[in-house]
């Protein structure tokens, strides 16, 4: 029986990839256009909220999916904004290069220690629940309208962010009405606009198709139900600012309870939600902003994510949290690098501490690879592989050329 689902899932998957012809070869997996533009535009005419979107120069399609990311500062005012969280600008640069339409919101956030009164922290995360759902009515308004300045997709629509950012579009995402929330969160809603909010561009849908949740959390677990959105998670598993089980963030300053990823796979399981994850051992909170192994490893993960929804439609089959064995010998590294991996690898690219790519092969198919490393200077890289089987997650390891 197993050996037949095997066998239906990949002839779906072989299936869906042969139909597709919405994406042209590379697009969504390889950043193919070399520049970016970016524009800040305000998408909240009631409390003035702005937003910085990225368009790749050059790009003549006329139908392009948009991911919308919200920054981290743990909703307090001079904690972040839309220019200083390094993981949502990078991702932004990197999936607008690769023919997405990228944007990266600012929200309301709190005066600090109205975070550590629950009421008041509640309303904050209601008030920048309404700002991102304006986010999302502005480009479905902009194209409703004819004006169709950014050429979105409004069929694939992406929804996401970094820590705070995180939390607030997974309860945009995940929270489908006001009849699933507690009364202190129906309470916020109601005194922010109601369900749809007040932020602006009324009158149009806030549906998105998939959530981007990087060391996010939901206040209640049962938020996640049958036939709810896939999406990409991330998380250290000793993360105690957005807890990876239940309880209080900030180390348990803020009095609201929020769950992490400890808890929200358990829920993905058990109602069949096609999502990916994968957790950092040992790690704290977003341990991804300060090292690029970790950050390549998020990026890689999310290609793979976005892509299977944007271009093969698979959207059914539960692909979570599987890892392949690799190793890399000798490491530190001469002549060359040899790879040795449990599962066939598809492709191998290389960095230097820069982000610049350095060596590139595709369409490798087998198991075993030697990488030559004679011509490249001194110091440290990072490799990243993607496997045939795309159920595997992406693989980032460090090696050291001398």
């Amino acid at each position: 029986m197993k050996k037949l689902y095997l066998i239906v899932l990949c002839v779906f998957m072989m299936q869906a990839l042969k139909t597709n012809a919405q994406c042209p070869a590379g697009r969504y997996l390889t950043e193919i256009f070399p520049n970016v533009i970016e524009d800040s535009v305000t998408y909240s005419v009631p409390y003035g909220q702005m937003m910085n979107i990225f368009q790749p120069v050059g790009d003549t399609l006329s139908a392009r999916p948009v991911i919308i990311l919200g920054h981290g500062g743990s909703f307090i005012t001079n904690n972040g904004n839309r220019y200083d969280d390094p993981t949502i600008d990078s991702l932004c640069i990197r999936f607008a290069k690769r023919g997405y339409i990228t944007v990266s919101i600012d929200y309301r956030t709190a005066y600090g220690p109205n975070m550590f009164d629950s009421v008041l922290a509640i309303d904050e995360v209601a008030k920048a629940m309404s700002d991102g759902k304006a986010a999302i009515r502005f480009f479905v308004k902009d194209r409703a309208t004819g004006t169709n300045t950014y050429k979105v997709d409004t069929n694939n629509i992406f929804i996401g962010g970094n820590s705070a950012g995180a939390v607030l579009y997974m309860h945009v995402g995940y929270i489908d009405s006001l009849g699933e929330c507690p009364p202190n969160i129906v309470s916020a809603v109601n005194a922010n606009g109601g369900f749809e909010g007040n932020s602006g561009n009324a009158g149009y849908t806030t549906k998105s198709k998939a959530i981007i949740n990087l060391a996010g959390g939901l206040n209640e677990v049962s938020f996640v139900g049958p036939g709810d959105k896939p999406s990409v998670n991330a998380q250290g598993t000793t993360d105690n600012v957005v807890p990876y089980n239940c309880g209080h963030p900030l180390g348990g300053a803020i009095p609201v309870n929020l769950c992490g990823l400890g808890q929200l796979e358990g829920a993905y399981n058990a109602n069949g939600i096609y999502h990916m994850s994968h957790l950092f051992p040992g790690d704290g909170h977003v341990p991804w902003s300060t090292d690029l192994a970790k950050l390549y490893t998020v990026d890689s993960m999310v290609t793979i994510f976005l892509y299977n929804l944007v271009c093969t439609g698979i959207a059914s089959v539960n692909n979570v949290n599987i890892n392949a064995e690799v190793s890399l010998f000798p490491n530190p590294a001469n002549e060359a690098v040899h790879v040795r991996s449990s599962q066939a690898v598809s492709d191998i690219v290389m960095y230097d501490q820069t982000g610049r790519m350095v060596f590139q092969a595709s369409g490798i198919n087998r198991e075993n690879y030697e990488i030559n490393t004679s011509r490249l200077s001194k110091g440290l890289y990072f490799i990243r592989m993607r496997f045939v089987d795309a159920n595997y997650v992406p693989i980032v390891r460090r090696v050291v050329v001398e």
